[in-house]
């Protein structure tokens, strides 16, 4: 165990491995992104399906269901931060059914009047005119999101378990910074490569150097002269 982990060179391993960790947080997104994206308004009048990128001005918005907060906790005197709320999960119409969208703080406003708009066309007033621009992609949705999702589809919607459960898995489209995401999975694979070479290089001179030492140490061993008799011919 001792020989071969000296063949290993420590920051080559922790190169590979903080590459891979970013390869793997991030490359998902990545090949999400060079996805052609598709427009709100398709997604409304068709529906989406998970890795769909999505981008553009969202048309329609309904109520939201869920929200995330966030806030800091003190452990020396027992004090926290008032919580903060940091993203609003609304219902976004999409082809037979309903999936979910996830808004953050920085496009509160706009989420807000896109909803009052909304309802206001339903009622018929004027189309909604608010501009809430977003680049997502579709997942799945998570399975604490996804009880509060089909919870609101039964008690605001008045949908049964039957139709809830006809509209297929539970989506959810999501913010990403999709160029920032290209550039952690690029610095990932240089990372990584660079670990992958640094390891090839250290386990070849390792192995050389051993090779090496086992050949001198063979020549400077005793000779030995040795005899064999064979059977007299008659």
């Amino acid at each position: 165990m001792g020989r071969f982990l000296n063949k290993i060179s420590a920051a080559g391993l922790i190169l590979a491995l903080v590459g891979a960790a970013l390869l793997g947080a991030s490359m998902g997104d990545t090949v999400t992104s060079f996805k052609e994206a598709r427009s709100f308004e398709d997604v409304v009048q068709h529906g989406a399906e998970p890795g769909d990128h999505v981008a553009g001005r969202v048309p329609f918005l309904l109520d939201s269901f869920a929200s995330m907060q966030t806030w800091t906790e003190n452990s020396s005197n027992n004090s926290r931060t008032p919580k903060k709320t940091s993203s609003l999960y609304y219902v976004l119409p999409g082809g037979d059914g309903y999936l979910g969208l996830t808004v953050h703080s920085s496009s509160f406003s706009q989420a807000k009047k896109l909803v009052d708009q909304t309802y206001g066309y339903f009622s018929g007033g004027a189309a909604p005119t608010a501009e809430l621009e977003l680049d997502v992609r579709i997942a799945r949705m998570d399975d604490e999101l996804a009880e509060m999702f089909r919870k609101e589809m039964r008690e605001y919607y008045g949908f049964s378990e039957t139709e809830i459960d006809a509209m297929g898995p539970l989506l959810m489209a999501e913010p990403r910074a999709f160029g920032t995401i290209r550039v952690f999975c690029g610095a990932g694979a240089l990372l990584f490569l660079v670990g992958a070479v640094l390891l090839v290089l250290r386990w070849k001179k390792t192995t050389a150097n051993s090779r090496r030492i086992r050949e001198a140490r063979a020549a400077q061993a005793p000779q030995e002269t040795r005899a064999s008799y064979d059977p007299e011919i008659r």
